[in-house]
């Protein structure tokens, strides 16, 4: 095709950053800081998202550019209040950024992308989304166990993003095929639908040296949201220190649920035994990771989990609830107890403490499976998607 034809002029609306890069909005980034070699790739984004993201979005290019706007709203804690006026700023800006793209992206099915990428629908202007999660249906437990009425909002949320995107959008990209069967249940083609993956800089992490004295016993790295299993994890470590006393857990991330987590630490005295490092990036987060044998994630639900990629990258024991997303990516990589069960999960990593040897994966297989997984080859099938 001749290269001229081919070349996109791309927007992509982000404008669900606050205070951490989740791993949806990692995924894109990733991928179009690979489109721009080929493309125009533009980020509409506020300035205190862009706080968050300047060190995802990469180095400077010919064919990339910022696109910065603030609302008097967007530094509120209140990130409710702050997502809405993001919305409404938004939408202004892509009425009159409407005949400048032919793509423009949601790269979550949160309504702050989502509605403002409406209003750049045209026929010369494909809409594109990601959903980066599981239908209701797969997260059900972890939805009994929140507020009813944060469960019943996440519930209206998830009708109304879905509707929005079954009308507007040409292309849905998911990370699973469970998610693509639930929306072709819901009557959306599946033309439209396509199952893509996450990936990790696998040359970086596999470049890292393994440090011979471990410092901490098990490590877990994520976004701190109670989703992510965070309550669980002081459970469990309450549960392992009666037997190791002196057992580290070394927390890696961020997030809005961070002081929630360190109050349940105090509460149980754990400031000895967990360390919450915080966000950290690049070489110094695989560096931490590789202080430990064992990786430690309790999430209750993930679409295919890329911190569990770089966990095996790194060559760590990885310890985890029993999801049906992981049956389909990781098989026998991984070793997992029943969901919400943080006695059990105790009762494991003590076993792989007194016995390691028994858990370990062939490294050889281990390497084969995770290289496969190269933000390289995600952003070129992607691409080819997107230009078809």
């Amino acid at each position: 095709m001749n290269d001229i034809i081919d070349k996109k002029n791309i927007l992509i609306i982000f404008n669900s950053l606050i205070g951490v890069i989740g791993g949806g909005s990692r995924h894109i980034v990733e991928v179009s800081n690979r489109w721009v070699n080929s493309n125009k790739v533009h980020y509409l984004i506020s300035k205190e998202g862009y706080n968050v993201a300047i060190n995802h979005i990469g180095t400077p290019h010919k064919n990339k550019k910022i696109l910065l706007y603030s609302t008097f709203l967007d530094k509120t804690r209140l990130f409710h209040l702050a997502y809405i006026s993001r919305t409404i700023k938004s939408i202004f800006l892509c009425r009159r950024l409407k005949k400048h793209y032919n793509i423009v992206i949601a790269p979550n099915y949160l309504p702050q992308n989502i509605i403002p990428a409406i209003f750049m629908k045209s026929d010369k202007t494909k809409l594109i989304v990601y959903f980066h999660t599981t239908a209701p249906e797969q997260r059900n437990q972890y939805l009994k166990s929140v507020n009813p009425i944060k469960r019943l909002f996440s519930l209206i949320n998830w009708q109304f993003c879905l509707m929005l995107s079954k009308k507007y959008f040409d292309t849905i990209f998911v990370i699973n095929n469970s998610t693509k069967e639930y929306f072709i249940r819901q009557n959306i083609s599946p033309n439209k639908i396509y199952v893509i993956t996450n990936a990790i800089p696998y040359a970086k992490i596999y470049s890292i040296e393994h440090h011979t004295n471990k410092e901490y016993t098990c490590v877990f790295l994520g976004r701190l949201v109670k989703s992510k299993g965070i309550i669980d994890l002081v459970k469990i470590w309450s549960i392992l220190t009666i037997d190791y006393p002196s057992a580290k857990l070394c927390i890696l991330g961020d997030g809005p649920d961070r002081e929630v987590l360190e109050n349940e630490i105090r509460k149980n005295s754990l400031e000895q035994n967990i360390v919450v490092y915080g966000q950290v990036e690049n070489d110094e987060k695989y560096e931490l990771m590789k202080m430990s044998d064992i990786f430690l994630y309790p999430s209750y639900y993930e679409s295919q989990g890329i911190v569990i990629l770089e966990a095996l990258a790194c060559e760590l024991i990885v310890v985890a609830y029993e999801l049906s997303t992981y049956q389909e990516f990781y098989h026998n990589y991984l070793n997992t107890v029943k969901i919400g069960d943080f006695q059990g999960m105790a009762m494991l990593i003590h076993k792989i403490i007194k016995n390691p040897v028994d858990y370990k994966r062939n490294k050889e297989n281990i390497r084969n499976f995770v290289s496969k997984f190269d933000w390289d080859l995600v952003a070129k099938q992607q691409e080819e998607i997107i230009k078809k």
